[in-house]
C-alpha cells in the first residue's frame, strides 16, 4: 500500500495515531526527500540511524534539524558533487506515525530545509555522517545566498512630481516586501498579508475599513530606507517587518511558503491539545520563571522627530493655534511634520492654522479622534504632521498629533484595581498610586497606557514597579508616540508572559507548530489554564516531543464578555471602565454576556 501524506489540519484519527504507537509493530520514522535546484525530488536518503528538530517561534530561522547517516549504505550520500549531500541540494523532512489498520505510514510534513555548516560532518571511527540542515531563510540571510552586491539599495517613501514636488504616488510597506522576496531573494512562492498601521487590522480595530478609507497611507513606507552594499536579503525584509510592531515571517511547514503575517494573539483560537489527550502520552514537565527576566513596564524612546518645519512664534485665540512659517508653502502638503511651541492648554477639538492657509482640527494620532481637551502643554514643542484624509468621498486636511519632540511611550501591566493610596510628586501635587496620572507624572510621560490582567502575577501591584527602558538601535525609527506605545505594549507583553513558562516531554507528536493553544493541568496546580506553545524538539532517536509553552492571560476584555464578571466591576478605576458605553456596562452588570 502507499504511504499516505497527511493534509494540514490535525483530526482524531492523528491523535489515535500517537497513542497506538506504544502497541504499534513499527516505530516511526523519517522519511527525507532529496531536492534539485527546481524542486524535484531526485532520490530519497536512506540510512537514517537518528536525528532531531527544533522550531522556535522567536528566531528568523524558524526550524533547524541535524540527523546522522551512514553512508556506506549506498554511495550516493557520500560528500562528493554528485551525491545526494552536496551544496546544491535541498531537503524536505516528513515524520511518518504507524497505522496499525491500514499497515501503512502516514507523514507528517516538518518543513523544507538546505545544508549548512559544509553539509555534514563524517566521523570514521563510528562511520557516520553528521548532517546540519535549517529552514528556507538561510538562503536570504546570506549563509546560503541571499547576500547582495557592493550597490546600495534605496526604496522611496513616494514617487513625486520633478517639476511641482507633488507626490505621485506613495510605495506600500507589503509592495516592497513582495518586490525584495522575488527581485532580490528569486523567492515567488509566498503569502504577505497587509502591513501598516495597528488601528487599521481588523484583528485591533472593528472599524478597520473605515480607518483605510479616511487615511490613504496607513499601510505605506513611512520614510525613505537605505540599506548599505553587502547586506542580506533578510536584514532588508525584517527592516520592512519591524517598522510596526507585531509581525512575524517564516518558511511555512507544508508548502514551504514564506509567510508575512501578524503574530497570531490566540485570542479567540480554539485549544489544539487538551489536557486529557496531552496526560496520555506525558512523559516528563518541568516549570519554570526566568525571575530575572520579568518586566511590568516598557518605556520606549523612539526617534528625535525631524521636522519639516519649526516655530517658536505661535498663539492660541479662539481654540485655533495659529503660526507664521518662514519658507513654508502656499498649501498644506500631505505628509509634512510641523513642530509649534505651544503657548496655552488646548480646549476640545483645538485647530491649526499656519501662514493663514487655514484653520484646520488637530486629530489624535493613537485615537484617530479631534484632540481631547488638555492634551497640549504650554510651553512644551510638539510635532504635528499634515494628512490629507478621505471623509465621506471628500478630501479633507487635518494635523495629527505626533508627540513632543522625541517620541515617547510607556506601557504598564496592572490589574486595574484602584490602590486607595495617594503618592506626593516633587512638586507637591498628589496622585493615586499606579493611576495612569501617577506614570504620566513620575515618568513625565504623556503617552501612557495600562494593559489590564487581573490574573497576572507580575502586575504593579504585585511585584512593585520593575521597568525595561528601551532606547537607541531599532528603537530611533519609531516615529510617534502611536507607534512607540504599540512597541511599548508587545515588549511588555513578552517580558511579563513568556517568562511563565513550562516545558514537558511527551510522545512524538509530529504535527507540533508554534502559537498553537493547549490547555494543561500543571502537576503543581489545582487547575487546568491555557498555554500557547513558543518552542518544539523532536528527538527522533527517543521519538519524543519537548515542547516549550508560555502561560495564556486574556486580556480584561475578554474577561467581560464572561457571565458573572459584573461582580468585580466596582473593583476597577474609572479609567478603565471608561472605556465601555453605558449600553455595554449596563450589559455586564445585569449578568448578561456581551
Amino acid at each position: 500500500m502507499v504511504d499516505e501524506i497527511m493534509a494540514a489540519m490535525v483530526t482524531q484519527e492523528d491523535l489515535m495515531l500517537v497513542l497506538q504507537q506504544s502497541v504499534a509493530p513499527q516505530s516511526p520514522k523519517l522519511r527525507i526527500e532529496v531536492l534539485d535546484q527546481k524542486q524535484k525530488i531526485i532520490g530519497i536518503l536512506s540510512g537514517v540511524v537518528s536525528g532531531s528538530m527544533s522550531i522556535s517561534g522567536e528566531s528568523d530561522v524558524r526550524r533547524t534539524a541535524d540527523f546522522v547517516l551512514q553512508p556506506t549504505l549506498t554511495d550516493n550520500i557520500k560528500l562528493t558533487e554528485n551525491s545526494l549531500l552536496w551544496l546544491n541540494k535541498d531537503i524536505r523532512i516528513f515524520a511518518g506515525l504507524y497505522n496499525i489498520r491500514t499497515r501503512e505510514y502516514r507523514y507528517y510534513p516538518l518543513g523544507a530545509y538546505v545544508y549548512t555548516d559544509t553539509s555534514g560532518t563524517y566521523d570514521a571511527s563510528s562511520n557516520s555522517l553528521t548532517v546540519h540542515c535549517a529552514d528556507f531563510m538561510k538562503k536570504l540571510d546570506g549563509t546560503k545566498n541571499g547576500q547582495l552586491g557592493p550597490l546600495a539599495i534605496t526604496f522611496p517613501a513616494y514617487r513625486e512630481d520633478e517639476q511641482t514636488g507633488e507626490v505621485l504616488e506613495y510605495y506600500t510597506i507589503r509592495s516592497a516586501v513582495i518586490e525584495t522576496l522575488e527581485r532580490l531573494g528569486h523567492i515567488t512562492n509566498h503569502r504577505i498579508n497587509d502591513m501598516g498601521e495597528y488601528k487599521a487590522m481588523p484583528e485591533y480595530n472593528e472599524h478597520w475599513k473605515q480607518y483605510r478609507e479616511e487615511n490613504a497611507t496607513w499601510n505605506t513606507i513611512p520614510y525613505d530606507q537605505e540599506f548599505s552594499a553587502g547586506c542580506s536579503v533578510l536584514s532588508i525584509l525584517t527592516t520592512f517587518r519591524d517598522l510596526y510592531p507585531n509581525y512575524e515571517m517564516f518558511f511555512d511547514m507544508e508548502a514551504n511558503t514564506f509567510t508575512c503575517q501578524l503574530k497570531p494573539m490566540c485570542y479567540e483560537d480554539d485549544v489544539f491539545l487538551d489536557h486529557d489527550f496531552i496526560q496520555r502520552v506525558l512523559i516528563s514537565e518541568s516549570t519554570s520563571v526566568d525571575l530575572a527576566s520579568v518586566r511590568n513596564i516598557c518605556e520606549v524612546w523612539g526617534k528625535v522627530i525631524e521636522t519639516d518645519f519649526y516655530s517658536d512664534a505661535c498663539s492660541y485665540a479662539g481654540n485655533t493655534y495659529t503660526s507664521s512659517i518662514s519658507g513654508y508653502e502656499e498649501a498644506y502638503y500631505n505628509g509634512d511634520v510641523i513642530a509649534l511651541r505651544i503657548p496655552a492648554y488646548n480646549l476640545e477639538n483645538a485647530k491649526l492654522n499656519i501662514n493663514g492657509l487655514g484653520a484646520i482640527r488637530i486629530y489624535s494620532e493613537a485615537a484617530g479622534k479631534p484632540l481631547e481637551a488638555y492634551t497640549l502643554k504650554p510651553g512644551q514643542v510638539y510635532a504635528f504632521q499634515i494628512k490629507k484624509q478621505r471623509v465621506e468621498g471628500r478630501d479633507q486636511i487635518r494635523a495629527y498629533l505626533l508627540g513632543q519632540w522625541q517620541v515617547h511611550a510607556l506601557n504598564v501591566l496592572t490589574n486595574g484595581r484602584k490602590s486607595g493610596q495617594l503618592v506626593t510628586s516633587p512638586n507637591g501635587q498628589s496622585f493615586e498610586l499606579y493611576s495612569k496620572e501617577y506614570f504620566q507624572n513620575f515618568y513625565n510621560c504623556e503617552r501612557v497606557d495600562l494593559t489590564i490582567v487581573p490574573g497576572s502575577p507580575y502586575t504593579v501591584e504585585r511585584l512593585g514597579e520593575i521597568p525595561d527602558i528601551k532606547v537607541g538601535g531599532e528603537y530611533e525609527n519609531i516615529t510617534s508616540d502611536d507607534l512607540a506605545a504599540d512597541r511599548a505594549k508587545w515588549e511588555n507583553w513578552k517580558n511579563s508572559r513568556l517568562t511563565d513558562q513550562i516545558t514537558i516531554t511527551t510522545a512524538l507528536l509530529p504535527f507540533l507548530d508554534v502559537n498553537k493553544k493547549v490547555s494543561y493541568q500543571r502537576s503543581d496546580a489545582d487547575q487546568e489554564y491555557q498555554y500557547i506553545i513558543t518552542s518544539v524538539s523532536h528527538d527522533f532517536s527517543a521519538y519524543t516531543s519537548t515542547i516549550t509553552m508560555y502561560r495564556f492571560y486574556p486580556l480584561y476584555e475578554t474577561l467581560l464578555k464572561e457571565a458573572g464578571t459584573h461582580k468585580t466591576l466596582g473593583e476597577y478605576s474609572h479609567g478603565v471602565l471608561g472605556k465601555y458605553t453605558h449600553e455595554e456596562l449596563a450589559g455586564v452588570v445585569s449578568g448578561d454576556v456581551l
